[in-house]
C-alpha cells in the first residue's frame, strides 16, 4: 500500500456502484484506479465530490501493474476549494480543462514533479481568484512548456507565430498561424504571469480566436490529442 497527492482527471461510473478513476500522482504519475462502493450507499466511505474534475485529494492505494489498474482504500482531502467547483463560469473552466489533460496524459504518462506543482499552483491560484477570463489560455500556454512544445518566440518582431513549428518567422506559414493583433496578445500572454492576467484585456472575439489558435496547436504536437467536447458549452458560458 502506498499514499499520493492525486489530481483528478476523470471518473466514469463502472457498474452499479463503483467507479473507475483517473488521475495523476504526484508519485507515480498518470494511473486509473477502481473506487468501490462510490454509489448507491449511504456509508460509503467516499464522497463523489473527492472525485469532482480537477479536485487534488490524498489517495492510500494499492496498484497492479499486470492489470493496469489500480485501487484506492482511502481518500483525505488535500486542497479545500471554494470556487472552482461551484461557481458556473470557473466550473466550465475546469470540465473543459481536465478533458484537455485527459488527452494530454494520453502521452505523457511518466512523473514529472514540476508539472505536478504546475497543475497544483495554478489551480489553487484560480479558485482564490474572484474572476479571470483569460484563465484558461494562459494555463494551456503555460502548460505546453511541461510537455514539450512551448511556443518560440525568435524575435520580438516576427509578424506570425507557425503552429506547426511552434515559432515565430517573418515569413507567412502555408499552415495554421496566428498574426496582426491576435499575436501581440498572444506574446503578451506569453510573458505574463497569473497574478498579472486580470490587467489585459481581451474581447471576447479575440480570446475565442486565439484560444481556437491554441487548440489546433494541440491537435499538431499531441497524435492522440481530441477536440472536448465541453467545447461549446464553454464557449457559451462565456459570451
Amino acid at each position: 500500500m502506498s499514499n499520493s497527492r492525486a489530481l483528478i482527471i476523470k471518473s466514469i461510473k463502472h457498474g452499479e456502484t463503483s467507479s473507475i478513476v483517473s488521475c495523476y500522482l504526484e508519485e507515480i504519475g498518470y494511473k486509473s484506479f477502481l473506487v468501490k462502493g462510490l454509489y448507491g450507499s449511504k456509508k460509503s466511505r467516499f464522497s463523489k465530490a473527492h472525485f469532482f474534475p480537477l479536485n487534488v485529494i490524498n489517495i492510500h492505494y494499492s496498484f497492479n501493474e499486470i492489470k493496469n489498474l489500480g485501487f484506492i482504500k482511502e481518500v483525505k482531502s488535500e486542497v479545500l476549494f471554494k470556487t472552482i467547483h461551484s461557481d458556473v463560469q470557473k466550473s466550465s473552466v475546469i470540465v473543459f480543462l481536465s478533458e484537455i489533460l485527459n488527452s494530454v496524459f494520453r502521452e505523457e504518462l511518466d512523473v514529472n514533479q514540476d508539472l505536478f506543482n504546475f497543475l497544483l499552483n495554478s489551480l489553487i491560484w484560480y479558485d482564490n481568484v474572484k474572476e479571470c477570463n483569460n484563465y484558461h489560455i494562459k494555463f494551456l500556454i503555460e502548460l505546453s512548456k511541461y510537455i514539450g512544445f512551448y511556443p518560440n518566440i525568435i524575435n520580438e518582431n516576427d509578424l506570425y507565430f507557425c503552429l506547426e513549428s511552434g515559432s515565430t518567422s517573418n515569413t507567412k506559414p502555408l499552415g495554421g498561424k496566428i498574426y496582426g493583433e491576435d499575436l501581440k496578445l498572444f506574446k503578451n500572454l506569453l510573458g505574463m504571469k497569473f497574478e498579472d492576467l486580470n490587467s489585459m484585456s481581451i474581447n471576447r472575439e479575440s480570446r475565442t480566436r486565439i484560444l481556437n489558435k491554441i487548440i489546433d496547436y494541440y491537435s499538431l504536437h499531441l497524435q492522440m490529442f481530441k477536440i472536448p467536447k465541453s467545447i461549446n458549452v464553454f464557449a457559451e458560458v462565456f459570451k
